[in-house]
């Protein structure tokens, strides 16, 4: 998946429309039974054309693990296609794919398929519709995700405000030997982001627990058996002519359900460096 990626965007990149990131972060975890701290990076070409955007990304997470019986370092590689097809001005269709390879993890060779809408009522307000499905080899995931937003100005200063909520159904029993005593969530989310003379940046939180659950627009998933239940979320950064430097910093809290440890905390710093043709 990986080569089939990076060979059909590769080109794109000495073409107008075309961005090219890099993402570099640490990760540090407090009360995990395995996990100390790991590093993560993210490669990604995205290309605009009239009416959408095809992007791709690959990334690689190293995480060192204190006394597992298996392995001292858990690595974990995942692939990631996402093209977005604006209909109109008021309706945009998605489709994405992640595909996952984990030294360690059940979930090893997952792979999940998304597909969503975006439809715009009024001018900056409008509704978010997405569906994904997680295969597994011993059991799969849906989840449906629904939320609003509205964008405003106030002086120089634009910012788009997004609210909603993600169901998530576990079918299948098992992860590994550790047997789902619960099959349905839910978490709720909220999001500011804004730009303001070149800078720019955003807070967001979710609150609810969740599992094996697909963020960012189909980019990313979590497919560890991690119940997390609190997310906070907060990034600043600086446009230049023709790249971007931000800085990103994430928390959650939540519980390993095979290792049965509670109030696991996991934090990442992260610096992303995108580039414009």
């Amino acid at each position: 998946m990986k080569k089939i990626i990076l060979s059909s965007l590769i080109g794109s990149v000495l073409c107008a429309n075309t961005q090219i990131s890099y993402q570099y972060g640490q990760k540090n975890y407090e009360k995990s039974k395995f996990k100390t701290d790991g590093v993560e990076q993210a490669f990604a070409l995205s290309y605009k054309y009239q009416s959408g955007q095809i992007s791709g990304s690959f990334s690689k997470d190293k995480v060192n693990l204190n006394a597992h019986p298996v392995s001292s370092k858990l690595e974990v590689d995942k692939s990631n296609l996402n093209v977005r097809h604006n209909f109109n001005e008021n309706l945009s269709g998605k489709i994405s794919y992640i595909v996952i390879q984990d030294n360690l993890s059940p979930t090893d060779d997952g792979k999940i398929y998304g597909i969503g809408g975006i439809y715009s009522i009024n001018k900056g307000f409008g509704v978010v519709l997405d569906s994904y499905k997680s295969d597994y080899n011993s059991f799969d995931v849906t989840q449906y995700d629904v939320g609003i937003f509205n964008g405003f100005k106030i002086s120089e200063i634009q910012a788009k405000v997004t609210f909603g909520a993600k169901f998530m159904n576990i079918i299948g029993d098992k992860y590994a030997n550790y047997v789902f005593k619960d099959k349905e969530y839910q978490t709720n989310f909220i999001a500011v982001n804004g730009t303001y003379q070149g800078f720019f940046g955003g807070v967001g939180a979710m609150f609810g627990k969740r599992i094996f659950v697909v963020l960012d627009d189909g980019n990313k998933v979590q497919h560890h058996a991690m119940e997390q239940d609190k997310t906070y979320m907060f990034s600043f950064g600086k446009s230049f002519t023709n790249f971007d430097l931000a800085m990103q910093y994430n928390y959650q809290n939540g519980k390993e359900l095979p290792e049965n440890r509670d109030d696991v905390n996991t934090k990442v710093t992260s610096l992303m460096l995108k580039y414009k043709f």
